[in-house]
């Protein structure tokens, strides 16, 4: 019994954790966790689970993070 709840337990952070990092670099920039961001900000997002470092810039439709 012990052993399914570390199972269940490790599977629910698992699935938390992929929820919380967005792969997706325009969302580091934009709304809605990210509003307060402007042209220049530095920026955050995660990619192969590695965290980027870099900058908002405007890619034609809005900012995006780019390194």
């Amino acid at each position: 019994m012990k052993f399914f709840a570390i199972v269940s337990a490790v599977l629910i952070a698992a699935i938390g954790v992929g929820a919380i990092g967005d792969p997706i670099p325009n969302s580091a920039c934009q709304c809605p966790n990210n509003c307060e961001h402007t042209l220049g900000s530095s920026c955050t997002f995660f990619l192969d689970g590695n965290t980027i470092n870099g900058s908002c810039v405007n890619d034609g439709d809005g900012l995006t993070c780019a390194t």
